[in-house]
């Protein structure tokens, strides 16, 4: 699943999931930034010091536009390793399961084939 990120209306990245953690309603995401994106201003964490809380002022929608709501959203980068990652915490709605009820994670986790 593809999500994209948002600051405002300004596309900054897609997160591509490609793990989840169903109790915790986590979702970990390869992160493709876009040209507007800012490590300064919108990464959590930068080469593994964190600086700061990104959250409020980042947004997620789904790839029709419709609105992701979670607890959290922190975009882990490393540009001297060129990778970049996003952990999208607490998701809840739509709910978690509708979400990724599908996703191999959820369906291994809760042995649902």
């Amino acid at each position: 699943m593809r999500l994209k990120i948002l600051e405002g209306e300004t596309h900054i990245g897609d997160a591509d999931v490609f793990a989840l953690d169903p109790p915790m309603c986590v979702a970990m995401a390869k992160f493709s930034p876009a040209r507007d994106y800012d490590a300064n201003r919108h990464a959590n964490v930068i080469d593994g010091d964190y600086v700061g809380d990104r959250t409020e002022i980042l947004r997620l929608e789904m790839a029709d536009g419709s609105m992701v709501k979670s607890e959290a959203i922190s975009i882990q980068d490393y540009p001297t390793l060129h990778e970049r990652q996003v952990d999208l915490i607490g998701i809840f709605e739509p709910s978690f399961d509708e979400l990724f009820k599908e996703h191999p994670s959820y369906t291994a986790y809760w042995g649902k084939q």
